[in-house]
């Protein structure tokens, strides 16, 4: 999508999420007076995005419909129905509406908003730092125009997927949840290093770059990730004694589990 070609964008909520999408869109090269931002009530909050990213901030729902061509809610769930009631007065035939709030479907946003395309996205935490990952569905109404709208939008931080609608909320569960569960395993292995007699920030910075290294590895070589752990676990090896660990203590299973209850909840937000 050409420079010229990108939409007016707006964010309909101020959170960590909208910062970190507004951060990566301008650093994409998307012109700051194609993005503006609203929230509830936080005006210093609204100040401050404009001041840090050089985007537009309005007061008012209304301006911010008057102003941009898609709506972006990215609310909290339990402000969702606030946050659409104030804009629907103010949308228009022409605008499209994505939504990055957990457990919004696509048919709830379409019954708001009749008639107008809708993306349903999932994006994660490391979009803060642009190397998130985003699963997008589309609406009955959405046409190819608004895909290659999410792909870049969203690919702003990091890569993007397209899934079925009934497949978002497994994806909540697994990539939307999942950064907490590497952050539970970094955390683990760093209590491991100092209760072996290590420094805790020499401990840290063991395992955050082992951590990084190992992500590098899977993305940069594409090999499967069974096949890289076989290479490094030696017969009878320091390795192999620990991935034994790790299985007699059910950790895969545990994953697993994880990744189930985290989807169980999303459906759960989505009813």
């Amino acid at each position: 999508m050409e420079r010229t070609e990108l939409p007016k964008v707006g964010f309909v909520g101020a959170g960590n999420m909208a910062e970190a999408l507004v951060g990566g869109m301008r650093a994409a090269g998307w012109p700051g007076d194609r993005i503006a931002v609203t929230n509830r009530s936080n005006r210093a909050r609204l100040a401050s995005l404009a001041a840090q990213y050089g985007v537009l901030a309005f007061p008012e729902k209304r301006q911010l419909c008057d102003h941009a061509e898609v709506l972006v809610l990215a609310v909290k769930p339990k402000d969702v129905a606030e946050a659409v009631s104030q804009l629907q007065p103010h949308v228009r035939p022409h605008h499209r509406v994505f939504s990055v709030v957990a457990g919004l479907t696509l048919a709830r946003l379409e019954e708001a908003f009749p008639g107008l395309p809708v993306v349903r996205a999932m994006p994660n935490t490391p979009s803060a730092v642009r190397e998130g990952v985003t699963a997008y569905a589309l609406g009955r109404h959405a046409s190819g125009r608004d895909a290659e709208l999410a792909r870049v939008l969203f690919g702003s931080v990091g890569a993007v997927v397209e899934v079925p609608e009934e497949r978002i909320d497994l994806v909540t569960g697994l990539s939307g949840s999942g950064p907490a569960y590497v952050f539970f395993l970094v955390e683990s292995l760093i209590e491991a290093g100092v209760r072996a007699g290590l420094a805790p920030e020499v401990a840290r910075d063991l395992v955050v770059q082992t951590v990084f290294g190992a992500a590098r590895m899977l993305r940069e070589t594409g090999e499967d990730p069974a096949e890289l752990r076989r290479r490094v676990t030696s017969p009878g090896g320091t390795t192999m004694a620990g991935v034994g660990a790790l299985e007699e203590h059910g950790v895969r299973g545990a994953l697993v589990e994880a990744v189930r209850r985290a989807t169980l909840r999303a459906r759960e937000l989505a009813s």
